[in-house]
């Protein structure tokens, strides 16, 4: 039993044992033992004096003793107030340097667009020599037949009359590929082509690049005359910027804001499939809406096949409105009851009883959203569903087992993979020409759905069929294999294609007749409370409905396949998905706010086109308090004067000093409802005042923060990517960094997959890492010279080859990045100054757990019945339960005692009760201190100490030296 502090008389040491029991309670986990031999606490605390000494600027942090309002002015704003005005919406940032890794070269200069007569009256002659060209006539001929051709006029005539035009129209109308064409040829041809220059957003790289290619043939040019491209990975400029069209995905114009924030140098700006509502493209929006105050010059014109106009015209203030009718020949619609009449499709009792079990579950789970307790939920899951009834008593025609499907799948389950693999055979047997495509909920369907036909007839859909070409479409497909998909198969040959969602807007196949749509996709929902993404299929909306159902019927009458009921698509189909920006984390986004000192977080979201909710913001900005790159300068003050702990605090004190205590938070406290700031940092000493609103809200980024937010990438990466360059080991950090933000290389086929994790096990080389293993691919990949030889080796490992070149040319972009920033001193990523510790597997560690921090997991020694079990893995308070994922090398390890292991992906499947972590490398505790934001002593315990609030740990006095380590 310790021994009370010096001071207290009479019932104070009662109080204080009380307390120290009550502490004792509340302590559930074990503090672990942290071995500190070896350390030379002398030079250490050497080393850190010096530093003090030095006046070195922190890196992650603001210095103590630096006041708030000079915090603030050492960062200078990026941005300048428009027009006079000095509200948030009326900020632009001023110009930063430019960053060629990834921004456009042709437009981080931010130079204006100057008129030039000569160079006006060269484009008009090149366009008329263009015009009689062979093979511009023999595309003119197609151009002519899309429904935008006879909108054409009135298109232009809009544009030219307002600042922004909300264009809607079907699929296949041709507004991707025209109106862009149509904007340069009138302005080109008015001589204004020296000070026109379209720039057009695009959702997916895939669409960025097909479409360009696209408008490239149909003017009788390649791509990189007067249109051009520019994905991650990948770019093709138009010759000059000026005259041209440049299609980019939505990312990059957000990255060109850095260095040119008035988009000085951009003409028109066409934000293409603006219904699909994804996060950078309403971010977009916001910003788009706050230059326009001081480019008047600037044309906006916003299309989407589905969109709700009204809404975006309204936020746009009222701005013009114009829809082109598109779809070029009918496409006849059938629902699941149509097609469970037309292909006899049944269910098993086996089937049937699984279906019914699936749809419980979903019910459940949908009350318990709305708010009901578990057993509540399951009551009401039981009722039936009376509508439902009724509808399925006036449908006719039905057999007895098609009526349970209706009945089991209701509204949220799906006959599955059997009702489609049967659909698409009675298409290819009731039918003689025209390609089928069908939609599917992602990645593991299309391969069930592939396989599952081979299986059923491996003559007609076999590998080497002459019958059926099937092909998978989904964005990890190579853009070689894409390309394929635009090819017109032989005579007598038909073309399946068993697609996600990215076929909906993103590609367009002329050939398409049928479309068989299964009414899922997959959509990732960011649950605030447990900090983890869940990834489910969900039921469509209308508008995706529309969407797929208008990929049919663009060469001749189509047909389209729902497979969900009319019912459903009356009574619980929603209009429109929800928008990203409010299922996801805002990192990124306020990342970017802070960078261009936009205002307030919350001010800024709060005027999106669908503003997100005040708890995810608040938890986006506490995870990037956690991981140091925003100053919350009152962090510690707010705790420390909060009333509920005031008599925690006041019970170890004497009387006199709680009767001090008191005064200065009565003072305080009216010091704070007064306004009054100067007041109270008197009453306290301190120079900054308690917080108002959500934490972190009004502060500035750290040193670290600024980096961070100028790395096109994921924070924690780029945080990664900093350490790497900082600690001597940059490759392994940019191959890492490259594989978690691209994709993961490896492919695991169905029937080898225990032959691919003997692989994985053999590359790790006892690491105990899965991130060790993304260092060793690159490496092995990159020391092979021979083709054959690296072809073999990834054979042997399962590794998609493909995948790693991209991988290759993305940490050849991340090292020209830090290169920039000086982090390094050559762009080389095998630079050998910058790889001194390459191989050291402790500095690797170390690295990866200061960049991943707080992705923690506690992984302890579990015994029952004095056998050992499998482990307990714990995260931090209030995320809920955890589980390995099973591909990991660190599965099936079981400790012998304690230890901790860090990850990037957390993720949750609709059907599982804990989240699961995707990938993890075990990490000594060591660098868990050092990288952790805060370590407090425990009152009772002189040699227990709290990390990061959740973690605890028994060390030696000499602890403390770490601890002040950390915090400098």
């Amino acid at each position: 039993m310790p021994k009370c502090p010096p001071g207290l008389k009479g019932k104070e040491i009662g109080l204080w044992y009380a307390a120290h029991a009550v502490s004792k309670k509340k302590d559930v986990c074990k503090p672990v033992q942290m071995d500190l031999t070896g350390i030379n606490f002398l030079d250490a605390e050497r080393a850190v004096n010096q530093v003090k000494l030095s006046g070195f600027p922190g890196f992650v942090c603001v210095p103590s003793n630096q006041p708030r309002s000079q915090c603030q002015q050492s960062q200078q704003s990026s941005y300048m107030p428009m027009d006079g005005n000095n509200g948030a919406s009326s900020q632009l940032p001023r110009a930063r340097s430019p960053t060629t890794g990834f921004a456009d070269p042709m437009i981080s200069g931010g130079e204006r667009l100057v008129r030039c007569p000569e160079l006006d009256r060269m484009l008009y002659h090149q366009f008329e020599i263009q015009q009689s060209s062979d093979g511009y006539l023999s595309m003119l001929q197609n151009r002519i037949k899309l429904p935008t051709y006879f909108k054409k006029n009135e298109i232009l005539s809009a544009i030219q009359s307002n600042q922004v035009v909300v264009l809607s129209g079907e699929t296949g109308c041709g507004k991707t590929t025209q109106v862009p064409q149509y904007i340069l040829e009138h302005e080109v041809s008015r001589m204004n082509g020296s000070v026109t220059r379209i720039v057009v957003t695009q959702p997916r790289r895939i669409s960025a690049i097909s479409v360009a290619e696209r408008v490239a043939a149909e003017r009788g040019e390649t791509v990189g005359q007067t249109v051009g491209f520019q994905v991650r990975l990948e770019h093709c400029y138009p010759q000059r910027h000026c005259g041209s069209i440049l299609y980019c995905t939505t990312g990059m114009i957000l990255q060109w804001l850095q260095s040119d924030p008035t988009l000085k140098n951009v003409s028109h700006i066409i934000v293409d499939e603006v219904h699909e509502r994804e996060y950078l493209c309403d971010f977009l929006l916001v910003m788009l809406k706050r230059i326009m105050l001081v480019r008047k010059d600037l044309r906006v014109i916003l299309m989407s096949a589905t969109l709700n106009v009204d809404k975006l015209s309204a936020y746009f203030g009222n701005c013009c409105k114009l829809e082109v009718v598109g779809r070029m020949f009918p496409v006849r619609e059938y629902f699941l009851e149509d097609c469970l009449r037309l292909s006899n499709f049944s269910l098993p009792k086996e089937a049937m009883e699984k279906l019914r079990r699936a749809q419980f579950r979903h019910i459940v789970r949908r009350y318990m959203q709305e708010g009901l307790s578990a057993s509540k939920a399951r009551k009401e899951s039981k009722k039936p569903n009376t509508d439902l009834v009724t509808w399925l008593d006036s449908q006719t025609g039905l057999s007895d087992n098609a009526r349970e499907i209706l009945r089991s799948v209701d509204e949220d389950a799906y006959p599955g993979v059997d009702l489609i693999i049967r659909m698409i055979d009675y298409v290819l047997r009731t039918t003689q020409v025209g390609t089928v495509l069908v939609f599917v909920p992602g990645i593991g369907a299309i391969r069930d759905v592939i396989r599952g036909l081979r299986e059923c007839n491996p003559a007609k859909y076999g590998d080497g069929s002459s019958q059926v070409r099937i092909f998978p479409l989904h964005s990890q497909v190579s853009i070689g294999r894409q390309r394929a998909l635009f090819e017109v198969p032989p005579n007598g040959v038909r073309k399946v294609i068993v697609s996600t969602n990215i076929a909906e807007t993103s590609v367009t196949i002329e050939d398409v007749v049928y479309v068989i749509d299964c009414g899922r996709i997959k959509v990732r929902d960011y649950d605030a409370n447990l900090n983890s993404y869940t990834l489910a299929p969900v039921l469509v909306s209308q508008a995706n409905a529309a969407q797929r159902c208008g990929r049919a019927g663009r060469t001749q009458p189509g047909v389209c396949y729902h497979l969900f009921s009319s019912y459903v698509y009356n009574n619980a189909m929603p209009k429109f998905l929800t928008p990203e920006l409010l299922r996801m984390r805002l990192e990124d986004v306020v990342l970017n706010i802070k960078l261009l000192d936009l205002g307030t977080v919350s001010t800024v979201l709060a005027s999106c086109l669908d503003p997100p909710s005040n708890d995810a913001i608040e938890r986006t900005l506490f995870f990037l308090i956690d991981i140091m790159a925003i100053a919350c300068l009152h962090n510690e003050i707010a705790s420390f004067y909060h009333e509920s702990d005031v008599q925690e605090k006041t019970t170890i004190l004497g009387k006199s000093a709680r009767k001090v205590l008191r005064n200065i938070l009565k003072q305080a406290s009216k010091a704070s409802s007064a306004g009054d700031p100067s007041t109270l940092d008197k009453v306290i000493n301190i120079g900054q005042a308690p917080p108002r609103g959500i934490p972190g809200d009004e502060d500035k980024l750290t040193p670290l923060g600024l980096h961070l937010a100028r790395l096109p990438l994921d924070p924690q990466c780029a945080k990664l990517l900093v350490l790497g360059a900082l600690f001597g080991c940059l490759e392994p950090a940019l191959s890492v960094a490259a594989c978690l933000t691209y994709r993961d290389p490896f492919e695991i086929p169905l029937e080898k997959e225990l032959e691919a994790r003997k692989a994985r096990v053999e590359l790790s080389q006892n690491s105990l890492s899965d991130h060790w293993i993304y260092v060793q691919v690159i490496q092995n990949y990159r020391e092979l010279s021979s083709p054959v030889e690296r072809r073999n080796f990834c054979e042997k490992y399962f590794v998609r080859e493909n995948i790693v070149k991209d991988v290759l040319r993305l940490a050849n972009d991340y090292a020209t990045l830090l290169y920039e920033r000086k982090f390094i001193h050559s762009p080389d990523p095998l630079d050998e100054r910058a790889n001194k510790n390459k191989n050291n597997l402790a500095v690797f560690r170390a690295i990866l757990c200061g960049a991943l921090q707080p992705n923690i997991v506690t992984v302890t020694q579990r015994i029952k019945k004095k056998k050992v079990r499998r482990p307990t893995l714990l995260l931090r308070p209030g995320e809920g339960r955890v589980a390995t994922n099973l591909r990991s090398v660190n599965a099936s390890v079981w400790p012998a005692s304690t230890f901790w292991t860090v990850y990037f992906r957390k993720q949750k499947t609709d059907d599982s009760t804990k989240s699961t972590i995707m990938d993890t490398t075990i990490i000594p505790l060591r660098p868990v201190v050092l990288f952790s934001r805060a370590i407090e002593a425990n009152k009772y315990h002189n040699c227990i100490y709290s990390i990061d609030g959740w973690m605890r740990i028994l060390a030696s006095p000499g602890f403390s030296l770490i601890k002040n380590i950390s915090s400098d």
